[in-house]
Parts: structure tokens; C-alpha cells; sequence
């Protein structure tokens, strides 16, 4: 019965024959699991292929089955909040897989953000890192009204290298521990 909703499923949306090979030899329960998850978020393939490599991932590094992942607390409050609608429940659930699949890698941006926020810098000043570190470096923003708040904001800038908090973000950045 679930093989032929998987089947009806990947029909309608146009999955590729490896796919739903792939999706067809995990285990009944987990098989299930996806496809509730499909249909709540109204997956195509890409998305689809996205969740099912990075959930594999994490059930070979936790001896997990997929099943037991979408049951994750976090997971569980992101597909049952009824304020987001199916684009952010989608977003939401893909940064949070992303988590998972990368600890170390989440716990060095939070920590990132953290530092940021110590910078406690003017609102103008906007400091941000791509998402996976891409690049290893920081993009540093300001919008200025006038002469003089450019020069307000540029002193504020002029003053970064000097904060403990800055040299922290670049050692993370850098793949050491924060000093």
C-alpha cells in the first residue's frame, strides 16, 4: 500500500527512476516517514534528494533510521508551527538537517554570531559569514545617511581589529579555538 502512494507520488511530481529505487529500499517505516514528509512540504526532487542524502547521512553517523531523525525535537516543532507557511516550514527544516549533518560547523557559526553580538556595533554596521563558512572569510556592510555618519561609522569600523571579540571570529574562521 505505501509502495503504490511512494509510486503515485514520485509519478506526480516526476522523480527520476533512481530516486525512487533509492527511496523504495529503506525500510517500510522510514519509506512512510518520507513520504508524510513530501506531501507536508510538497517536495520535488531536488528538495527530496537533498533530505534523503543528508538524513542518510546522519542515520550512518548515529546508527539512526530517517525515521527516528524527522521525529527529532526540533525537527517536530519546525513541521508542526502553524505561523510558517510550506516555503519557510521547507527552509526551516533543511538549515535545521543542515545542523545536524554539520555540528562542529553549527557550533562555529552560533559561536561566530555570538562574537558578533558582543561587537554590540551601531545598527548601520551589518557583519555577516556565508552560510557554510563558504569562503572563509566575513562581509562587513554599513549604510551611512551623511558625511558625518560615514566618518562616525568608519571610526566604529577603524576600531574592530583592536576588539577581542573580532580576533575570535577570524581564529573560528580560521578553524582554530577561539582565545
Amino acid at each position: 500500500m505505501i509502495d503504490q502512494q511512494i509510486l503515485a507520488y514520485s509519478q506526480a511530481k516526476g522523480f527520476h527512476s533512481r530516486t525512487l529505487e533509492r527511496w523504495l529500499k529503506l525500510t517500510p517505516v522510514d519509506r512512510e516517514a518520507l513520504l508524510n514528509l513530501a506531501r507536508e512540504l510538497k517536495m520535488g526532487e531536488n528538495h527530496f534528494r537533498d533530505f534523503l542524502d543528508w538524513m542518510e547521512e546522519i542515520a550512518l553517523r548515529d546508527g539512526v533510521g530517517l525515521c527516528e531523525i524527522l521525529k527529532g525535537d526540533s525537527l517536530l516543532r519546525i513541521s508542526s508551527d502553524p505561523r510558517l507557511s510550506r516555503n519557510d516550514k521547507l527552509k526551516h527544516m533543511k538549515e535545521e538537517l543542515r545542523r545536524l549533518r554539520f555540528p562542529r560547523l553549527a557550533r562555529i557559526e552560533e559561536e561566530i554570531r555570538r562574537r558578533v553580538h558582543e561587537l554590540k556595533l551601531s545598527a548601520q554596521i551589518q557583519i555577516t559569514v556565508a552560510p557554510g563558512l563558504e569562503g572563509g572569510g566575513l562581509t562587513v556592510q554599513m549604510k551611512a545617511g551623511s558625511y558625518e555618519e560615514l566618518a562616525r561609522l568608519a571610526k566604529e569600523l577603524g576600531a574592530l581589529p583592536e576588539r577581542k571579540a573580532m580576533r575570535e571570529i577570524f581564529d573560528l574562521l580560521e578553524g582554530r579555538p577561539a582565545t
